[in-house]
């Protein structure tokens, strides 16, 4: 029986990684569409959808992360309740 254990505690680490992983793609996404999104303001020949193209990425990738990370999260917790 010690392999729910295990299972549980390697979605545990998993979701420690990914939630560390989405927290660093969300701390350079939303600060890089803010810039990016200054920048177009201040200047007459840049287009509007630059800062969700150099943004976007980032900060889905991390929402994705963030998302996996806490999906992995309940399932160790419910792996450890049925325990």
């Amino acid at each position: 029986m010690a392999h729910p254990i295990s299972h549980s505690a390697t979605l545990k680490g998993e979701a420690k990684l990914l939630a560390v992983a989405g927290l660093l793609l969300l701390a350079i996404g939303l600060p890089a569409t803010l810039f990016v999104a200054l920048q177009v303001l201040h200047a007459q020949d840049l287009s509007p959808a630059l800062p969700a193209l150099i943004g976007g990425p980032p900060l889905l990738l991390g929402y994705l992360a963030c998302h996996f990370a806490s999906a992995r999260m309940a399932r160790a917790k419910a792996l450890e309740a049925q325990r």
